[in-house]
């Protein structure tokens, strides 16, 4: 019962939720009024009081805004590039008795080899049994696979090669496909031997 005491002397003593409502409210309204009322004043002054205000305001205005110079500066270092060097086609003229133009022919592209070709190197073992064993699974994921065999002051290698490839994505493709075999390749970079 002591609590029921307590918690009524505390609610007895401090005002209602309400009564602070209706104050605040009050307040504000009031804050609001005067603003509106100082407003008001400031419209109401003479047009020549005003000017002197707005002049002093419009420099600082200016300052505070950034300055792009990057245009002018653009133009100023402008490099005028030279035409290419290349000889345009030279077109015949047609004869008197040709009935129509005659037209050049047109070049033939010619196909320019890649300098330098991708090959992966898939894993290298010193069986030569295990490098057909993992070049018979790779060959039927449908990759281009050869058994390279490599002899150097640490003995003999049959490193499994896979490619070649001109293209990265190519090569992006087989690295995809070697990694679902878990195996982690090297790139290499070979001359085109064609």
């Amino acid at each position: 019962m002591s609590r029921r005491n307590a918690s009524r002397q505390n609610n007895n003593g401090s005002k209602p939720a309400w009564v602070w409502f209706v104050l605040g409210n009050f307040t504000g309204g009031f804050a609001v009024f005067i603003l509106f009322l100082n407003g008001l004043q400031n419209e109401g002054q003479a047009p020549g009081a005003d000017k002197p205000r707005a002049a002093q305001t419009q420099p600082a205005e200016q300052e505070s805004k950034p300055r792009f110079d990057f245009y002018t500066l653009l133009q100023e270092n402008e490099v005028s590039v030279p035409p290419p060097k290349t000889a345009q086609p030279v077109r015949r003229r047609s004869a008197p008795g040709d009935s129509g133009p005659a037209e050049s022919p047109a070049p033939t592209p010619v196909p320019v080899e890649p300098a330098l070709v991708y090959i992966l190197q898939a894993a290298s073992f010193r069986d030569a049994a295990e490098a057909e064993r993992l070049r018979a699974q790779l060959t039927l994921a449908n990759l281009d696979v050869n058994v390279e065999t490599a002899t150097d002051s640490r003995g003999t290698w049959h490193r499994v090669l896979v490619g070649p490839y001109e293209s990265r994505s190519r090569v992006a493709k087989a690295r995809e496909i070697l990694a679902e075999h878990q195996l982690m390749p090297l790139v290499l970079k070979r001359p085109n031997s064609r």
